[in-house]
C-alpha cells in the first residue's frame, strides 16, 4: 500500500500542494519552519483524523483560511486498486472524511484504510513515558491484525467509563455498579487476551530487527495485563470495591496494562542511553510494520520527522536499509539534503525541497 498522489490545502503554511509521491522513499528537506513537518502532519491527518503536533485541529488550519483539506490517491490490496481518500476540517471545528465517495463516521475508519507509523521526537515516550504510551502501541497493532478488536475495545471503553462515573457519584449504587462490573470483566479479559496474543507474535520480529542495529543487547518483552495473573479479575475487582469508591476510579483491568521491556535483563527505561532508547523505539516500530505485513500481506506508511537529528549517520543507514527491506513507502524530513545523499544513493527515491510552504520535487 502506498500514496501515489497527495493534495494539501491550507495546512499551516502549506497553502496549496499537489504532488506525486514515490512508492518507496520520499525525502523532504528544508530549513526549520519551512513546512516539512506540516507535510507529514497533513498525511497524518489523512490517516488519523487528528494532528500529532496539537490537540486542537482548528490551530492547524492556516490562519488566513476557513478550512483545510487533505486528499490522496491510495493504492492498496491484491490485486492493487486505487482509492480516493480525503479529510476536511474547518476553523469552526467541523470535520468530515470520505473514502471512495462514501462518508466515514470515525477516525477508526480512516486508520483502517491508511495504516500509518509515526516516529518523531515524542515517540521516545514509548519507553520513557507512562504505560498509556505502550498500550497505544499495542492497540495499534492489535487493531490492524485482529478484525474484531475495534468493536471489543470500544465496548470495553464504554463499560469502563460508565463504571468510573458511578464510582465518582459519591455513593455506591450497588445494582448499577454490579451490572457495569459484570459487563467490564469479560471485555477486559478479552482485550487482554488479544493484546497478549499480539505481543507474543510481535516479540520475534522485535528481536530480529534489533539484531540489525548495532548497540542493542538481548531483548525480553513481557505483557502485564493490569491485574495479577494468579487471580481472576472478577475476584480482584470484588476486593477493590471499597478502594475504587474511595479513589473514584477502577483500580485494575485492561486499562492498567503495560508492556515491560528489558535489555540484557535491565528495564529499558533504566539501562539504556538516549541513543539506545531511540534505536529501540525504531526497532519496535519497524518490527510492528513487519508483523503487519506478515499477517495482512500489506504495508503501512512511515512518517519520520527529522531523522538526522535523532540518529547518527551509521544508525540512519541501518534504519533506512530496514525501511527499504520492508518495501514500504516512507516520508522522512531533515534540514540538509546532503544528510540523505549517502542514505538513498543508488536506491529509488524522490527528493522534495520545502521553502516558505512551497514544495518542489527534485
Amino acid at each position: 500500500m502506498y500514496i501515489p498522489h497527495l493534495e494539501v490545502s491550507q495546512v499551516r503554511n502549506l497553502k496549496s500542494l499537489k504532488t506525486d509521491c514515490h512508492p518507496l522513499a520520499n525525502i523532504i528537506y528544508g530549513v526549520n519552519g519551512s513546512g516539512k513537518t506540516s507535510l507529514l502532519e497533513a498525511i497524518y491527518l489523512l490517516g488519523r483524523g487528528r494532528s500529532f503536533r496539537h490537540r486542537d485541529l482548528r490551530l492547524v488550519v492556516n490562519h488566513q483560511a476557513e478550512e483545510l483539506v487533505v486528499s490522496a490517491k491510495i493504492e492498496k490490496g491484491m490485486p492493487a486498486k486505487v482509492h480516493q481518500m480525503g479529510v476536511r476540517r474547518t476553523s469552526s471545528g467541523k470535520f468530515a472524511a470520505r473514502f471512495d465517495g462514501k462518508t466515514l463516521q470515525s477516525s477508526v475508519q480512516l486508520a483502517s484504510e491508511l495504516p500509518l507509523q509515526l516516529i518523531d521526537a515524542h515517540s521516545f515516550n514509548l519507553l520513557e513515558g507512562g504505560p498509556s504510551q505502550r498500550r497505544q502501541f499495542l492497540d495499534w497493532g492489535v487493531f490492524h491484525v485482529e478484525q474484531t478488536y475495534g468493536d471489543v475495545w470500544k465496548r470495553f471503553q464504554k463499560a469502563l467509563k460508565q463504571r468510573n462515573q458511578l464510582l465518582r457519584h459519591g455513593r455506591i449504587e450497588e445494582e448499577s455498579l454490579s451490572a457495569w462490573t459484570a459487563e467490564l470483566v469479560p471485555l477486559s479479559e478479552q482485550v487482554s487476551r488479544l493484546r497478549d496474543k499480539y505481543l507474543s507474535g510481535l516479540v520475534k520480529h522485535v528481536r530480529e530487527v534489533a539484531r540489525l542495529f548495532d548497540g542493542l543487547g538481548s531483548l525480553d518483552i513481557e505483557y502485564y495485563q493490569g491485574w495479577s495473573a494468579e487471580t481472576a479479575l472478577a475476584e480482584v475487582m470484588s476486593g477493590d470495591k471499597k478502594r475504587d469508591f474511595s479513589v473514584g476510579t477502577t483500580s485494575h483491568g485492561a486499562h492498567k496494562a503495560d508492556m515491560r521491556i528489558k535489555v540484557d535483563g535491565v528495564p529499558a527505561s533504566e539501562g539504556l542511553s538516549r541513543g539506545q532508547t531511540k534505536l529501540l523505539v525504531y526497532a519496535l516500530k519497524l518490527a510492528q510494520a513487519t508483523y503487519f505485513r506478515e499477517t495482512t500481506g500489506d504495508s503501512c506508511v512511515f512518517l519520520l520527522d527529522d531523522l538526522p537529528a535523532e540518529l547518527d549517520v551509521h544508525h540512519r543507514q541501518q534504519v533506512v536499509a530496514c525501511l527499504y527491506g520492508l518495501d514500504c513507502q516512507f516520508f522522512v524530513t531533515g534540514v540538509d539534503r546532503s544528510d540523505f545523499d549517502v542514505l538513498v544513493k543508488d536506491r529509488p527515491h524522490q527528493m522534495f525541497h520545502v521553502e516558505h510552504g512551497a514544495v518542489t520535487a527534485g
